[in-house]
């Protein structure tokens, strides 16, 4: 009997109870494997819609997929909105992919705003058709999004995170050597290569800087 009474919730009363089951309820719907499912899809076709740009597109195309992309964006901001009532800033900042996801969303609204204002201001059109082409780029970070469905290719990302420092400290002990071997190269062989004037600053050891772009050079190679 206690269980039972421990699981019932209480509602406060007047604006704030319908506010809070507002919420509960935009939470149980935003946690629905359809909502999920919904927004990965939208993410899918968002993406092939961004692989369908090229370079020399009709004039007519493009505008068609500039118009697509801009309702997939919508779409996107309807979803931040609902996840931030839902669960509030604080549980939303919790996951980090909700991070991405809402930088992702705030530059499309910066897109958007930038866009509308060249449209308003003729003599500002290039410029804006400039801005807003740098912001564009930043919408293949949508593709991220679809890493949610993939518990394997988390598992993959939480170990790269996990061994971040690692990779690191072997990243330095790389570059530790080469410096090594630079210096006993500009020892050993500095002014023993002779290429010519026109090749003289190629894989010689007279100085530090050619030195060390030599000795990386032949570590790749080795590695290949």
């Amino acid at each position: 009997m206690t269980s039972i009474l421990s699981k019932v919730r209480v509602w406060p009363k007047a604006a704030e109870g319908m506010l809070k089951k507002a919420r509960c309820l935009l939470k149980m719907f935003v946690r629905t494997g359809f909502f999920e499912q919904f927004m990965t899809l939208s993410v899918l076709i968002n993406t092939i819609v961004m692989a369908m740009d090229r370079y020399g597109i009709d004039e007519q195309e493009e505008q068609v997929l500039t118009e697509m992309n801009t309702v997939f964006t919508w779409i996107f901001i309807v979803e931040m909105s609902m996840k931030l009532l839902a669960f509030g800033p604080k549980k939303y900042a919790g996951d980090k992919m909700n991070l991405l996801d809402g930088a992702v969303v705030l530059l499309s609204v910066v897109e958007i705003i930038i866009a509308a204002q060249g449209d308003a201001e003729s003599g500002a059109n290039l410029q804006a058709f400039r801005t807003v082409r740098v912001f564009r780029t930043f919408r293949v970070l949508r593709v991220t999004r679809l890493l949610r469905g993939l518990q394997s290719m988390l598992q993959i990302i939480k170990v790269i995170q996990d061994s971040f420092m690692s990779f690191f400290y072997i990243t330095i002990l790389m570059f530790t050597f080469v410096f090594i071997y630079a210096l006993l190269g500009m020892q050993v062989f500095g002014g023993k290569y002779d290429f010519g004037d026109e090749d003289a600053s190629r894989g010689n050891y007279d100085r530090f800087s050619i030195a060390f772009i030599t000795v990386f050079q032949v570590l790749t190679m080795e590695n290949w």
